[in-house]
């Protein structure tokens, strides 16, 4: 904006008097700056003098000296022994820290100097901790419908017969699975032993030779992939796409193998059959049961693990599908089940293959630990994981129905029972972990479906039956893999030592070249076991033997209206995951391996039309010697005693020591 001249000269002046004020400042500091230079007396150039000496003693380098002592700072932490899980013990010890600052090259006559722990920071090392749950999850359920809407004429055979044929297949089942029925090992003085006798008897187990039994039973590394029904797959199935028709109406497709048994099965059947056109509908199957497990570990590891005694990691998952459907009666159409094993073992290394073959490293070349620290534990280190999972369902429907109405829906089934275990667990990871006694570990997994829908319908038209499911489910994932190898002499001293009171390993095993890299070494020392259990055990149990009359009377004639009966579209469904993660370890055995994985497949499958209550003694036979000579002991009596399938062998508290149908 232009001012005017009055305003112009104005500004002009205003800005002269700052300038000549600022200059009128500098020169007022600067000339005392001047003058204070000038008050400094003059100085003249120094002089300068050679001086010479000499000294008897030669400086070096500088040294603190220390020297090392086995006295050393520990703190000791203390834990319960004794704890009881199921009235078991599980011995989990005391644990103790100890840490040091070691320089190895320092001599006998350096000066020791000790450091209060306030004064000195001092390394500490957090122990590991044992980890034991035991999920053990039971439904019954017992839908023994009886209806009459006719004259009530009708003779039903009782559900007791039914539940006497369950009785039956049940011990068919049990002959079946037999091979690889086993109990739990317990951790504890004799665990060692009873792994290397579960060891054996995986090793040399045999299909039983049982009339109608498909089986196979892979070990090594043929066990190793996706196996469905004992033959070699890529695609691991979505249970949702074998749903029984009626079930899978409404759930959304998915890439998961293992879904979320809740997402989708909760569909009412009533809504799905409603939106049919008008009829007349009668449901006495339909049930779902359905058992879920997932395990995710990283508890505990090490790049290196030296072990005293002997190692035993064994894989092994069992499953048995058993499936008696016999109807009778007016069949208008009897639509195939689906019986599907499909089980996954893999092990997945954490270290990528080398492109070249490394060249062997210069000792002097080596980055060794300077320091390293020592944790102890007294007893057991232990990680157990029980989880036992149970449905049993009876569905023997008896229904006499007459229609006389426009739109009838009678729901005499659609029963569902669902066990769901989900754990997370992390632990600690090390860098050289040492076992005084021996390392087990565990994944087993057992799923049994058997399932009864032998169904009597007395009508010309609209049954539809079959369309069951029975599918088990099952993987085991290792993420990091172990090679085993000899122990080397400073090792062995090294447990010996410790097992003997030591605080500390010696430079012989810290500067290992397994160690390279690694700055401070982080010791872990168990004094007894090192036991790592999944144990997963899953049963199904379902009858569903559905007598139906339907008194039409010309009634599609008369009235234009259909009919259907459905007393098939059952579901058993076992799924069961196991994910462990870990690293690639070396470990020294001082003792023997036992490493192994084995697959059991197996099914039994009788759709043949049989007469109403008609059991298969011959193959009951057939089953009962097969179980006196592998599994009965003689005081356990006659066999024609009826045995109770209605329940596990305890059911007011699990027992670490049993199983679903020992």
């Amino acid at each position: 904006m232009l001012m005017d001249q009055m305003t112009e000269i104005v500004a002009h002046m205003v800005g002269i008097f700052h300038v000549t004020v600022e200059e009128d400042r500098m020169r007022t500091s600067y000339d005392k700056f001047v003058a204070l230079k000038a008050s400094y007396p003059e100085y003249g150039s120094f002089d300068t003098a050679e001086i010479t000496f000499t000294s008897k003693y030669d400086l070096e380098g500088f040294t603190p000296g220390l020297r090392y002592s086995d006295k050393m700072v520990t703190h000791t932490h203390s834990t319960a022994q004794g704890s009881s899980f199921d009235s078991q013990s599980y011995p989990v010890g005391n644990v103790t820290t100890a840490a040091t600052l070691y320089w190895p090259n320092q001599t006998q006559e350096s000066a020791v100097t000790q450091y209060p722990i306030y004064t000195k920071p001092q390394l500490q090392l957090e122990p590991a901790g044992s980890v034991v749950t035991i999920t053990h999850q039971t439904s019954f359920l017992n839908d023994d419908d009886l209806l009459l809407l006719g004259d009530g004429k009708t003779v039903f055979t009782h559900p007791d017969v039914f539940l006497a044929e369950l009785q039956q297949y049940q011990t068919i089942t049990a002959a079946i699975a037999a091979p690889l029925s086993a109990t739990m090992i317990t951790p504890g003085a004799t665990a060692a032993q009873d792994a290397i006798a579960l060891h054996q008897r995986i090793t040399t187990a045999q299909i039983p030779t049982l009339t109608g039994v498909s089986a196979t039973m892979l070990s090594g590394a043929d066990a190793y992939g996706l196996h469905i029904n004992g033959e070699t797959a890529d695609t691991a199935p979505n249970v949702r796409d074998l749903l029984p028709a009626i079930k899978s109406d409404g759930a959304e497709d998915t890439d998961d193998a293992l879904p979320d048994p809740f997402e989708g099965l909760e569909t009412p059947i009533r809504d799905a059959l409603y939106e049919i056109q008008d009829g007349h509908a009668v449901v006495t199957g339909a049930n779902t049961l359905v058992n879920e497990v997932l395990i995710s570990t990283a508890w505990i590891d090490a790049p290196v693990i030296s072990v005293m005694g002997d190692v035993v990691d064994l894989n092994v998952i069992s499953q048995i599908n058993v499936l008696f459907d016999h109807d009778a009666g007016g069949v208008n159409s009897n639509i195939n089940s689906t019986v599907m094993n499909a089980a996954t073992l893999t092990a997945k290394p954490t270290t990528p293959a080398p492109i070249n073959e490394p060249a062997a490293a210069d000792a002097k070349d080596l980055d060794l630990p300077h320091n390293w620290v020592v944790t102890k534990i007294e007893g057991d280190l232990v990680c157990v994981n029980q989880i036992s999972q149970y449905n049993f369902i009876t569905d023997h429907d008896r229904a006499e129905i007459t229609f006389d109405s426009t739109n009838t829906f009678i729901a005499m089934g659609d029963n569902t029972a669902t066990n769901l275990a989900d754990l997370s667990e992390l632990g600690f990871g090390y860098d050289l972990i040492m076992i005084g006694g021996s390392m087990i570990s565990v994944n087993w997994i057992t799923q049994i479906n058997t399932m009864i829908d032998n169904d009597h319908v007395t009508f010309t038209t609209g049954f539809e039956g079959g369309d069951n499911l029975l599918f088990n489910g099952a993987s085991i994932t290792n993420t990091g893999v172990d090679s085993y190898g000899a122990m080397q002499d400073s090792f062995v001293q090294a447990g010996k030592d410790l097992a003997a009171g030591g605080e500390t390993i010696e430079e012989a095993v810290a500067h290992n070249s397994l160690f390279d890299g690694t700055e401070i070494l982080r010791v872990l020392f168990i004094e007894g076991d090192m036991t790592a259990l999944n144990w997963i055990e899953q049963t199904n149990i379902l009858g569903d033997s559905d007598q139906v009359h339907q008194a039409m009377n010309a009634f599609e004639t008369a009235f234009g209206s259909t009919a259907s009966v459905t007393t098939g579209s059952n579901s058993t469904i076992n799924l069961a995951s196991i994910k462990n993660f870990g690293i690639d370890s070396t470990v020294a055995v001082n003792g023997n391996v036992y490493d192994d994985a084995t697959l059991y497949q197996a099914e039994l499958i009788s759709t043949d039309a049989a007469p109403l209550g008609v059991s298969m003694p011959a193959l009951l036979s057939e089953a009962v010697v097969f179980l006196a000579e592998d599994m009965l002991m003689p005081e356990m009596g006659d066999m024609d005693m009826m045995i109770t399938p209605t329940a596990p062998e305890n059911v007011s508290t699990p027992d670490m020591m049993q199983v679903m149908l020992a």
